[in-house]
């Protein structure tokens, strides 16, 4: 599940940038920022960031950007005081993070993000049901779901953070296909029993890059979640089965341009 917009509102407007060398400033007395620091050899369009200022219910995701040693986020202060900026932090094959830190009024700080390696597994498929994705050709992605964000973030329960992990997979022809992801039952934060979360496996269409079907597992023994995805594990069967469940907004036109309906089985059916 990839958003909903956050409340606006009259606090602070934070501002999420990338640094370079020509960064502007802006007045000491009217802002602050945090820098986090990418390690050397990182591509930095795949670094994910969701952040938040607490007490303003402001913030939202850095905007990757390619060939970048660090990710700024400046906050214009307009005469509020900014207690704290919260922050959820990730990159393929590396634990997740948080920072939870005070923000002055005035004045920057950094945060080195340093890489803590996790080993990776594999999810073995089969895709059934290939019709109900109308043809399209797609990739797959899997996406952890934090559901412990919400309460360190201080967002609303119907926020979800979902966290783009593992690498793009193909589908065969058989509809088979390997998705690599790293083990997230040892990160600290996902594998521990005290957060709640789950991993799902989406579609994406290749051309436009929309996520048109959500792959529900399917099978007794497979450690299933309420909402159609798995339960954070070391290791999961050999060979799983996945039915596709499209999205509200999935529509597809035949060759005249007639809207063809999903069918009764075309909906989720968990």
């Amino acid at each position: 599940m990839w958003g909903r917009l956050l409340k606006t509102s009259s606090l602070p407007l934070l501002v999420a940038g990338f640094c370079s060398s020509q960064v502007p400033r802006l007045p000491a007395t009217t802002s602050s920022s945090i820098e986090i620091l990418l390690p050397p050899g990182f591509s930095s369009d795949r670094f994910f960031v969701r952040y938040l200022v607490t007490g303003g219910g402001i913030g939202g995701w850095i905007q990757p950007r390619p060939n970048v040693s660090s990710y700024t986020i400046r906050m214009t202060n307009e005469g509020h005081s900014t207690a704290r900026i919260r922050a959820i932090l990730y990159y393929p094959g590396c634990a997740i993070q948080t920072f939870d830190l005070p923000v002055s009024d005035q004045g920057s700080q950094q945060y080195s993000f340093v890489c803590q390696s996790l080993r990776n597994i594999e999810i073995a498929g089969t895709l059934v049901r290939s019709d109900r994705l109308y043809g399209r050709t797609v990739r797959l992605e899997a996406r952890y779901i934090a559901r412990w964000a919400q309460s360190f973030l201080g967002l609303d329960d119907e926020i979800l953070t979902f966290i783009p992990i593992g690498e793009i997979a193909e589908i065969s022809r058989s509809g088979e296909f390997r998705l690599p992801l790293p083990d997230l039952s040892q990160d600290p934060l996902a594998g521990s029993p005290e957060n709640p979360g789950e991993l799902e496996i989406w579609a994406r269409e290749s051309v436009t890059e929309r996520l048109v079907a959500q792959l529900i597992p399917e099978g007794l023994k497979l450690e299933k979640t309420r909402m159609g995805g798995l339960k954070i594990q070391s290791r999961y069967p050999s060979e799983i089965v996945f039915t596709p469940c499209g999205t509200n907004n999935l529509q597809v036109r035949d060759a005249i341009g007639f809207a063809l309906r999903p069918s009764r089985g075309d909906t989720c059916d968990r």
